[in-house]
């Protein structure tokens, strides 16, 4: 008796009346080609994962630290591949790359290109160092993927993915996550606050200020959440403040594993804005359709900065294009007897449909305080 026996596979395919060489030779072919190791284009050499050879596992890194992995890359092919972009899924992953010619001198490629990164002669193997600097993931405490893209002049097998596996893991969470305190006077100066609280169970403790940026003054004071040990950090930044978006870092100490030892200092990044004490935000003027009205509205307010300084608008006067046709409201908010306030909302609104008449042109506002006695904004409307 004859006895004939077929993989699942090859007995479906023979059902669809292929040929059973055929149909099992293509089995065969799909279940030796894995990702980047079918002897076309670039090959991975001693992966991580023979399975996954694309894979680059990081593991845990700690908030704080960076960890650079290496990914090689043979050229299999009869000749020079380009490649031609390199394109990171995070700024956090950096990667850099190089091949060592028959010389034996260093060729090094430009990420930065995207049309020529580097060329890689035939069977010349590609270092890829792919560096991860924990400080800039904005994913802490999950399983993170950052997917990496080559492009390459390769007609055969023009794309080459690499998945970088990670976890960036802290003791401690900042709710918010940085000291943000915005847009604050030069000559005034602001305050900001945040509460941290342990992650896990490691029993590591923040300790104190360990370390400032000039002119920033903090406090750390233990707290407590729902029966567990928080921290609230608080941060004052004193003037003259450079004008202008300023970002620092705070850090702070901590202990080690149960509370004993030193462990790494724990980073907060503080930033804020260096603004004139008294400014117009906006900038300007820009008339737009008011959703609740249908009619066009432009608006602004002026800011006073400095804690304790109050000021009245006191005057205005429009010039320019079609000015004429708008007119304008001044509205303090929550005046003091004086009728004076650290802020005002400023409303142009046109006195009749302006159709499709441009306005173009300056509201000078002129205050009672004489450090800033006045202020020009631009007024903007586009005719049709």
């Amino acid at each position: 008796m004859l006895n004939i026996r077929f993989a699942p596979s090859c007995a479906l395919l023979a059902l669809t009346f292929l040929p059973l060489g055929v149909a099992c030779e293509r089995e065969h072919d799909a279940e030796q080609h894995v990702h980047g190791q079918d002897e076309r284009g670039f090959v991975f050499v001693d992966p991580q994962q023979e399975a996954h050879p694309n894979w680059l596992d990081f593991g845990e890194i700690e908030i704080g630290d960076s960890r650079t992995e290496r990914v090689r890359l043979r050229n299999v092919e009869s000749k020079p591949i380009v490649v031609e972009t390199m394109q990171t899924g995070c700024s956090c992953t950096v990667p850099t790359l190089y091949y060592v010619d028959s010389s034996g001198a260093k060729v090094t490629g430009d990420v930065r290109s995207n049309t020529r990164v580097i060329e890689v002669p035939p069977q010349a193997v590609l270092e890829i160092d792919m560096r991860v600097d924990s400080r800039l993931s904005p994913v802490i405490n999950k399983e993170k993927l950052v997917i990496v893209r080559m492009t390459t002049d390769s007609d055969a097998d023009p794309y080459v993915t690499i998945e970088a596996r990670m976890k960036i893991v802290s003791a401690f969470q900042a709710v918010p996550p940085l000291l943000e305190l915005q847009r604050i006077g030069v000559n005034s100066g602001g305050e900001a606050a945040i509460e941290i609280a342990p992650i896990g169970d490691v029993g590591r403790m923040l300790v104190e200020v360990l370390e400032t940026p000039p002119g920033v003054v903090a406090t750390l004071t233990p707290s407590s959440r729902q029966g567990s040990a928080t921290w609230e950090l608080r941060a004052r930044v004193d003037p003259p403040l450079a004008p202008g978006a300023q970002e620092h870092t705070l850090k702070l100490r901590t202990t080690g594993s149960g509370g004993v030892g030193e462990g790494r200092p724990y980073e907060v990044k503080m930033r804020w804005t260096g603004t004139p004490d008294v400014e117009v935000v906006p900038s300007r003027l820009l008339f737009l359709r008011d959703g609740a009205t249908g009619r066009d509205r432009a608006q602004t307010e002026l800011f006073s900065r400095m804690p304790g300084n109050v000021l009245k608008i006191v005057g205005h006067t429009l010039t320019g294009e079609n000015t004429g046709l708008v007119d304008v409201t001044v509205e303090a908010a929550q005046p003091d007897p004086d009728g004076k306030s650290n802020r005002w909302r400023i409303t142009l609104e046109p006195k009749d449909e302006l159709g499709d008449k441009p306005v173009q042109g300056v509201l000078l506002i002129e205050t009672d305080d004489p450090q800033f006695p006045r202020f020009e904004v631009p007024i903007v409307r586009r005719g049709t």
